[in-house]
């Protein structure tokens, strides 16, 4: 589950078992059809949770003066990408989702047979699959998935530096067992200026700034490359979610 590419959170799917009659309204073309849905949700959250653990390990540098300046670029990036991840998350599910569910279950109210039952069901779900990008847009979404793919790549590489930093600070030299005389404040301020030392260690091999530099042309170009595509789609076929 844990793969670099998120292919193990891939495969987790929705599986739903109906007896007859409900097996006319949930025929298997149409739970294939939400589960495509769910998986893509699915790896959406997947790749935000990702970035909040980066989040979480940047809480751990804040206090550093001397390397703040030189994670700056980082922090940037990756409150970046959770922006995007998170106003995409917010359209699919709050401005596609929701209302196209709340108007499928009014049109069956409505209904005076299966048959229309049968096609509010299929029209419910291809709406949700055409405004999620899911379908009829190949161009869209592939421009998706490479941004998110590089989202998540991201979140995974600066998971792995902080384990990095961990494990050198694991080998440091211990700090000295505290003397009576050393207040709190004492204490604390040897904490820090030894993770200043270790994170300017790690930070000297300029690995981590070429990293970030590659991985913020990388994001920006998919970027900018998914709001042409939408701009494209926009004038070549107007649609009301575009």
């Amino acid at each position: 589950v844990a793969a670099a590419d998120g292919s193990g959170i891939r495969c987790f799917t929705l599986k739903y078992r109906t007896s007859w009659p409900l097996s006319i309204v949930f025929s298997r073309s149409m739970l294939l059809k939400y589960q495509v849905i769910f998986r893509h949700l699915l790896y959406c959250r997947y790749v935000e949770r990702k970035l909040v653990e980066v989040w979480v390990d940047h809480q751990y540098t804040k206090e550093l003066d001397q390397v703040r300046t030189s994670f700056s670029p980082s922090y940037s990036l990756r409150q970046r990408m959770l922006h995007f991840c998170r106003d995409y998350i917010y359209y699919a599910t709050v401005e596609v989702l929701e209302p196209q569910s709340h108007g499928f279950l009014e049109s069956l109210s409505n209904a005076d047979s299966i048959d229309e039952v049968l096609r509010s069901h299929e029209r419910f779900l291809n709406t949700c699959l055409r405004e999620v990008l899911l379908t009829e847009r190949e161009g869209l979404y592939r421009h998706l998935s490479k941004v998110l793919t590089t989202c998540l790549t991201f979140a995974h590489n600066l998971h792995r530096f902080a384990h990095n930093f961990h494990d050198m600070q694991a080998t440091d030299e211990p700090l000295p067992p505290p003397s009576s005389q050393q207040t709190p404040a004492e204490l604390r301020l040897a904490r820090v200026r030894q993770k200043n030392n270790t994170y300017l260690s790690l930070l000297s091999q300029r690995h981590y700034s070429k990293m970030i530099a590659k991985f913020k042309v990388i994001f920006e170009s998919q970027l900018q490359g998914f709001l042409r595509q939408i701009a494209q789609e926009s004038r070549s076929r107007y649609e009301h979610f575009l």
